[in-house]
């Protein structure tokens, strides 16, 4: 108590304890300022130091913003060779670019996109009709099956790179039943509505779709009243009330948490995270989907397109600002459903620092695993095993959904189990942050 009052009376007459060197170093990098000025407040403020050491002092910091930036670059270049070297051996291509497998003859790399079956069946393969067009993890080839001039039926081309829980759905859903009995010149002019919770796999599939029945009917003799090009068919809609409310969201939590620290704000976004993001549209990063963008590349629709730059901004371009881990504490919808989970009042478990420190070796010891064995094609479905798939709750295997909602419920005594101890893709971004100095300029608020 007595101290108390006399830390309290020597505020209030303005006296303050010099600052120790590595106080000022903290300061420093909380509260930057410019070389001049800088050097002047550490003058000021360490009465036992001297021009001399300011100066060694602000040098000092300013190397260390350049050693951050480049630790930062280079992580963020290992990041996205890992990624591609990951597609490459996923899906046999890496930013749109086809790779031939190593033994693979010539003649197979491209095959024919119609082929005649028996008699009056044709089939079409839309692999290289539609490109460009992608789904939640990759392209979404499909083959259609034209009898007697009808559409007999159309069905996913296995295997690829998308993901088995989505196809699921658009099964579900009878998407693939939609063109059956129409003829290929109908079947493409057919207007058709992209499939709730699975969004980029059935505008994609849809996409496929018509661009293979633009085929049949050229195929068929019917190229005056087709419709042209199979690229233009094959391009996914624009603008849709979705998406941009999606988009308006991720804007939100790109941005707002910068200026403010407001516990309010931060529950409706949380909330607007898990509801929007995660339950409605799907918009969110997973191992699988950067994997896909990394294979065929970013989509081609300007919405998505400006959505996906967002959600990488955020995850891997963030950090260099002095905003680390911004997509895990801001965007991800499982994230913010483990946040809102964890301020149900109950008393929390106390992890020893020990336990804390064998949990994130052992998470980064899976990661590493995990990504050894999608590099050598050894076991790429653990990628449909992700967590993030609970969100299509309709078409996840029913264990995907279990194992997301026991850590939700383990949320409420451990804050953020999952993206603690578990994440893959988190685990993939903390590669990029470099343990520097925040390089340009001090931590924004929120962090």
């Amino acid at each position: 108590m007595a101290f108390r009052d006399g830390l309290i009376a020597q505020t209030r007459r303005g006296a303050h304890a010099p600052f120790s060197p590595s106080r000022i170093e903290k300061n420093q990098r909380i509260f930057p300022n410019d070389g001049g000025t800088m050097k002047e407040s550490l003058v000021n403020s360490d009465p036992h130091g001297s021009e001399e050491h300011a100066e060694k002092h602000v040098v000092g910091t300013t190397a260390g913003k350049r050693r951050g930036i480049v630790a930062h670059l280079f992580r963020l270049a290992v990041c996205l060779l890992l990624l591609a070297a990951a597609a490459i051996s996923h899906s046999g291509k890496v930013f749109g670019h086809a790779l031939r497998p190593i033994g693979q003859p010539a003649s197979d790399a491209k095959p024919d996109a119609s082929d005649r079956a028996d008699g009056d069946t044709l089939l079409i393969d839309s692999t290289a009709l539609a490109p460009g067009v992608s789904g939640y993890a990759g392209p979404v080839p499909v083959v259609v099956r034209v009898e007697g001039g009808r559409v007999a039926s159309v069905a996913p081309k296995l295997p690829n790179e998308e993901t088995p829980m989505f196809f699921g759905m658009l099964e579900e859903a009878g998407l693939w039943r939609t063109w059956n009995g129409l003829s290929p010149k109908d079947a493409a002019t057919k207007h058709v509505d992209a499939v709730a919770s699975a969004t980029y796999s059935s505008t994609a599939a849809i996409a496929n779709a018509r661009a293979a029945f633009a085929a049949a009917a050229a195929a068929e003799g019917n190229t005056a009243t087709a419709p042209a090009p199979a690229t233009r068919v094959a391009d996914p809609p624009a603008w849709t009330p979705k998406g941009m409310t999606a988009l308006a969201v991720l804007l939100a939590a790109a941005f707002v948490p910068l200026f403010t620290n407001s516990r309010r704000w931060r529950t409706i976004q949380l909330s607007l995270d898990l509801a929007v993001l995660g339950l409605w549209s799907g918009t969110f990063l997973s191992t699988a989907r950067l994997i896909g963008w990394a294979g065929a590349g970013l989509p081609h629709a300007p919405l998505d397109l400006l959505t996906a730059f967002l959600l990488l901004a955020t995850a891997l371009l963030w950090p260099l600002f002095g905003r680390p881990s911004h997509y895990c504490m801001q965007v991800c919808p499982f994230g913010a459903a483990q946040e809102l989970a964890s301020r149900v009042p109950m008393r929390k478990w106390r992890l020893s620092p020990r336990l804390v420190r064998w949990l994130t070796v052992l998470r980064r010891v899976l990661w590493a695993v995990l990504m050894l064995l999608l590099l050598l094609g050894l076991c790429a479905r653990w990628l449909d095993w992700e967590l993030f798939g609970a969100f299509a709750w309709r078409a996840a295997p029913p264990l995907v959904i279990a194992i997301a909602l026991a850590f939700v419920v383990l949320s409420v005594f451990v804050p953020r189990p999952y993206c603690r101890f578990v994440c893959p893709t988190g685990t993939l971004f903390k590669l990029t942050e470099a343990n520097q100095p925040h390089p340009f300029g001090k931590k924004c608020q929120g962090s």
